[in-house]
């Protein structure tokens, strides 16, 4: 599917005049697949090699998406793209309950993460990730959609553990190097005359499996994310109740007045002395905790979002009343925990 390809088909309409459709990509699949479905054994055994050539680039285009986390498409002729999943789509992909292997996570849930990516703003210690979704009508109909979102899920995984890992202690696979064995599975799957959904599902989920185990791996016991939890919970549902009420105590005459340039700097000397005076043990948190001052005014904020003209007595720089007012809380969240704690979400 790196090189563009079409084929053309007529239908009859009602009026008899012949109606060129013109279909590419992984609509080719479908269309010969139903047209397949016939009864004349001479047409239907061609039709059905026909199909096996098909199948055999759909399956080097799913290697290089699964296994090494790339999307040669540039003809957008797969079924994955990048991007966001269209919400006016013609043909609106089910929900799908399923378990993906990872923690209990189901395609639904999956797909609700990667919408909270899309309003995720940039990360200060990791580039944002990209995003890829299913393109519905590109998606055969003998391909179900539980398949399709494993195939998204460790295409994806692939992807972020390949480009973002840039530190050499995590060197290595996220397949566990079974890459030379998951590739020849799919060479035999290409020789097979007729697509078995059986087998290539259970390809799909040998891959998912793999992919799944060494992300909770990563996350749960390398990237400690129970301890990561922790944090959040002591510092934004304030679990440090005796932290804050010594900053609370500390800062009550600097932000009891409106802010001014220097004040996110003397609180967060303010904050740190707090975290000192209660013996916060962990230096190295410190550093990953920033408090900020907003100078402008959440309503001023969502008016210029909508591209509304704010009203008179509201200025563009409009100062807020207090520093209690203006102020936030941001975490920098580390590698690779930042694709569940974005900053959207921290925000809630």
């Amino acid at each position: 599917m790196q090189h563009p390809s079409y084929i053309y088909i007529t239908q009859s309409s009602n009026d008899r005049r012949a109606v060129p459709e013109q279909i590419h990509g992984c609509q080719i699949l479908e269309t010969v697949y139903k047209h397949s479905c016939g009864g004349l054994p001479p047409v239907r055994m061609a039709l059905e090699k026909i199909l096996a050539v098909c199948h055999g680039v759909m399956y080097k285009q799913l290697a290089a998406w699964m296994l090494h986390g790339l999307l040669l498409d540039q003809s957008e002729e797969f079924f994955v793209k990048q991007g966001p999943s269209a919400g006016g789509g013609s043909a609106p992909l089910e929900e799908d309950d399923e378990d993906l292997g990872i923690g209990g996570l189901t395609g639904k849930q999956l797909r609700e993460l990667q919408d909270l990516r899309l309003i995720e703003e940039e990360n200060m210690l990791a580039p944002s990730l990209q995003q890829f979704s299913l393109r519905a009508e590109m998606l055969p109909s003998y391909i179900p959609v539980r398949v399709a979102e494993k195939i998204l899920f460790v295409g994806e995984s692939v992807q972020m553990f390949e480009n973002q890992n840039q530190n050499p202690s995590r060197s290595g696979s996220i397949l566990k190097h079974q890459e030379d064995l998951f590739a020849a599975e799919f060479n035999h799957l290409k020789q097979q005359p007729l697509f078995s959904l059986v087998d290539f599902e259970n390809l799909i989920d040998g891959i998912r499996s793999t992919v799944a185990e060494h992300l909770w791996t990563l996350m749960v016991e390398e990237a400690d994310l129970l301890g990561q939890l922790k944090i959040i919970k002591d510092f934004y549902l304030l679990g440090r109740g005796e932290l804050f009420q010594v900053f609370i105590d500390h800062a009550q005459l600097m932000l009891k007045t409106p802010p001014t340039a220097v004040t996110e700097h003397d609180v967060n000397v303010a904050f740190q002395q707090s975290a000192h005076k209660v013996l916060l043990d962990d230096d190295n948190l410190l550093p990953l905790l920033h408090l900020t001052i907003d100078y402008q005014s959440k309503e001023t904020k969502g008016t210029n979002r909508e591209n509304v003209t704010p009203p008179r007595d509201v200025s563009p720089r409009d100062v807020p009343p207090s520093g209690w007012a203006a102020l936030g809380l941001i975490y920098k969240v580390q590698w690779p925990l930042h694709i569940l704690f974005t900053p959207a979400v921290l925000e809630k």
